[in-house]
């Protein structure tokens, strides 16, 4: 049966891995008769591999979500009490559930070691001068459910992100970066953090590649920002931010958008800065950029590198001691990456710093707190289920408080994709 490969949602490109280990379709674990916890026990730990579970090409059928249901079926062959509870003992061990500040940092701390891990190997593994497989920076969107400690097991990166340092004497860029990505896929733990939820496969960069893009992102935004557009979108943003946000001088921020007080060096700049998480209303740079690029290719790159190097900026800051390479400078300087707002995550941070939080993580406080105190051992069986197939999105829809969103993200998202296609 032939299925049609899931399309990227948010902008975040699904690297390719080696062709040797990464088909695209989930692999069939085998059979295993499950007697006992012990047996149970054996099949989750197989799971920790991305192929089983694999959603990258589930597209509208349902074949592929039915090879995933048997892998998962292990969890249904668990019927007496003494079972059920061992399992839960060693799920909560391994992945620290229900805590969920120490889940999300076991989620960090395991990528974190995975990717150091890869390029060590990698790097001892070539007889190139350097190292091409050198992690020089690596993170993940501080506004997600990770940074704010509200993470479960089995949680992607949201807007993860790789840069490498590359070395063109051995390979080309896009072989350092296919091979990460193979090793990253092949090596990181699915039962802790998923590279199985749709669209999420972190972003990875050479240092090589991060400065070639800069370089023609910047040319195009100088463009944008010295040769504006007569008309826009940005008019209509100021309609929308209206007299809630008071710039220099006591003047609303709206005024400075739409009329002639803002000059086009600083308008989208107060946009980035501004509380707007509309996306195609706060995005207005990157609908300009996009018109002034030729190519389809180019337009899917330079979106996919706003949603990439809006993260590292808001990173920079964290470990900046750390962060002593000139890349870091080339991105903090760069025009670019100072007005593409695809992401807002400046809006977002401000509206968690005034004490917004989504229903979800509220709901996950709560959840944690009645599993540890006032779950039967069949309810916490029932949810510890669906949180292994959290990896993959197939959990059930029992416990959907904790796992959906208060919107539609590919739906809030759909105008400004289309303005940047």
């Amino acid at each position: 049966m032939k299925c049609s490969p899931i399309q990227p949602a948010l902008g975040t490109k699904i690297q390719k891995k080696n062709k040797t280990n990464f088909k695209g379709v989930p692999s069939h674990i085998g059979y295993i008769d499950v007697r006992d916890w012990h047996d149970a026990v054996k099949y989750w730990n197989m799971l920790r591999r991305a192929k089983y579970l694999d959603v990258h090409s589930d597209g509208s059928c349902n074949f592929y979500k039915y090879i995933r249901d048997e892998n998962y079926s292990f969890l249904d062959k668990l019927n007496t009490h003494t079972d059920k509870s061992e399992f839960i003992s060693r799920f909560c061990e391994f992945t620290e559930f229900p805590n969920l500040k120490a889940v999300s940092q076991k989620i960090a701390d395991t990528f974190e070691s995975c990717i150091e891990s890869i390029a060590d190997r990698l790097n001892v593994s070539t007889s190139s001068p350097g190292e091409p497989y050198k992690v020089l920076d690596s993170g993940y969107d501080p506004t997600c459910s990770i940074a704010l400690e509200k993470a479960l097991p089995g949680s992607d990166l949201d807007k993860g992100y790789i840069i490498l340092e590359g070395n063109h004497m051995f390979k080309s860029d896009e072989d350092v970066v296919n091979t990460f990505s193979s090793e990253l896929w092949e090596e990181l733990d699915q039962r802790i953090v998923s590279l199985n939820h749709p669209d999420t496969f972190p972003a990875i960069y050479t240092k090589q590649q991060v400065k070639d893009k800069l370089h023609e992102l910047n040319t195009v935004a100088s463009d944008v920002i010295n040769n504006p557009a007569k008309n826009g979108a940005l008019a209509a943003a100021g309609a929308v931010i209206g007299n809630a946000i008071l710039g220099p001088f006591g003047v609303p921020v709206g005024m400075f958008i739409s009329g002639k007080l803002m000059n086009d060096t600083t308008k989208y700049l107060r946009l980035k800065a501004s509380t707007i998480t509309t996306p195609h209303l706060a995005a207005e740079f990157n609908i300009e950029v996009a018109k002034r690029i030729n190519s389809l290719l180019g337009k899917e790159e330079a979106k996919n590198f706003a949603f990439f190097s809006e993260t590292v900026e808001a990173n920079l800051p964290q470990n900046a001691w750390n962060k002593t390479d000139e890349l870091f400078d080339e991105i903090k300087d760069s025009v670019f990456v100072k007005n593409s707002n695809v992401t807002q995550i400046n809006a977002w941070i401000s509206k968690i710093r005034s004490g917004y939080m989504k229903e979800k993580l509220k709901q996950r406080t709560n959840i944690s707190r009645d599993f540890k105190y006032n779950m039967t051992t069949e309810e916490r069986y029932d949810l510890i289920k669906d949180l292994i197939k959290y990896s993959s999105e197939d959990q059930s829809s029992k416990y959907s408080k904790i796992f959906k969103n208060d919107d539609n993200i590919k739906e809030r998202y759909r105008t400004l994709l289309r303005e940047l296609a």
